[in-house]
């Protein structure tokens, strides 16, 4: 077991509200925060002693960490990974981690050569309500799977209009890749993270008036700006092997409520999660997770936790181990494959072909 030493790389709401605390509940020291705003240099008060203030990642912002905590803009997830784990550090990548193949080898190569463990956040995953769900599946409750349909669709909730979030050369893409890599999480662990092979995709632009339309939980200020990517996506993607995940996200839309819906159809059954994944205050009250089998519905247990559980244990499972077992690292690898497979799909433009997939 290390005593990590973290490199947090990006200070935004996400590292904030979420992972410095969670880091320092579970005995990690933040040394260093890397980050190009000067808010940054002030943004973590209650930190004793105070992390040390970089603008940039170098040499010197690495000095004296083993593990890099990277929570930045998107265009810059792989370089920065790439770069701490060249200088020996672990990584913990906040998603999505990549939106291709290409990426995602080279992260695996780097990872395999310098001998740094490389992990993907998987908050969704470790939801209390996903867990019962797959140890269903697990049980062979619902049978062979032969489609999932998984949905996250928001009311009013655009991550800070106007900011990298929005913006196409930082973000590279919109709720397909922020909604959506949750939801791909949970439906590709469901089937064991296979490769996509193919998908179809409406990515749908935003229009003027949502960019008045904030994620208010995130206690943002200012006026919105120009949403660059798309707000709503819709998408069919075909799993290696033939399984379908049909997939609809939405940083804003008409309806009452932030909810997520994920239904697996099977030979033997049919079972439904609803609830709200994230932090939005308009969310469903009573999360539900039901069996229906033969007609009969039959509701599941599972138990009731805050927002910041899944992060917690995702935390708890994996800090502690960094760097000790070979198997967690080949199922990241394959994690992180899987995922990547599905992003190169939705967004072929942003990637060079990836019709020759490695295998896992």
């Amino acid at each position: 077991m290390i005593e990590p030493r973290v490199a947090l790389v990006g200070a935004g709401w996400v590292a904030r509200n979420v992972w410095a605390p969670l880091l320092v509940q579970h005995n990690a020291h933040i040394v260093s925060v890397i980050d190009p705003q000067a808010e940054a240099s002030t943004a973590f008060p209650a930190l004793s002693p105070g992390p040390r203030w970089h603008r940039c990642m170098s040499d010197q912002a690495l000095r004296d960490c083993n593990l890099a905590l990277i929570c930045s803009p998107n265009v810059h997830h792989v370089p920065q990974a790439l770069r701490a784990m060249g200088q020996g550090l672990h990584v913990i990548l906040e998603k999505p981690a990549c939106l291709s193949c290409a990426d995602a080898e080279q992260l695996i190569r780097c990872s395999r050569e310098t001998g740094a463990e490389l992990l993907v956040s998987a908050a969704a995953a470790h939801r209390s309500d996903v867990r019962a769900m797959a140890a269903a599946v697990a049980r062979g409750a619902v049978g062979t799977l032969h489609c999932i349909d998984v949905s996250w669709r928001r009311r009013r909730g655009v991550p800070r209009p106007g900011s990298w979030f929005t913006q196409a050369g930082q973000a590279l893409a919109g709720s397909g890749a922020d909604l959506g890599w949750h939801l791909l999480e949970v439906a590709l662990h469901a089937l064991d993270y296979p490769l996509i092979d193919a998908a179809l995709s409406n990515h749908v632009p935003a229009t003027a008036d949502e960019a008045q339309q904030p994620a208010t939980w995130r206690g943002d200020q200012g006026p919105g700006g120009a949403i660059e990517v798309e707000s709503q996506s819709f998408s069919c993607l075909q799993v290696r092997g033939g399984t379908l995940v049909r997939m609809s996200t939405a940083w804003a839309c008409h309806q009452e409520l932030d909810e997520t819906r994920i239904t697996l159809y099977g030979s033997a059954g049919e079972l439904c999660l609803r609830t709200t994944f994230g932090f939005s205050q308009n969310r469903i009250q009573q999360p539900s997770l039901t069996l229906t089998v033969d007609g009969t519905q039959t509701p599941l247990a599972f138990a009731t936790e805050d927002n910041l559980a899944p992060y917690r244990d995702f935390l708890g499972r994996r800090i502690a181990r960094l760097g000790t077992c070979a198997q967690t690292r080949e199922h990241e690898y394959r994690k992180l494959r899987s995922l990547a497979s599905a992003m190169s799909a939705l967004y072929p433009h942003l990637t060079p072909s990836c019709t020759a997939r490695p295998g896992h």
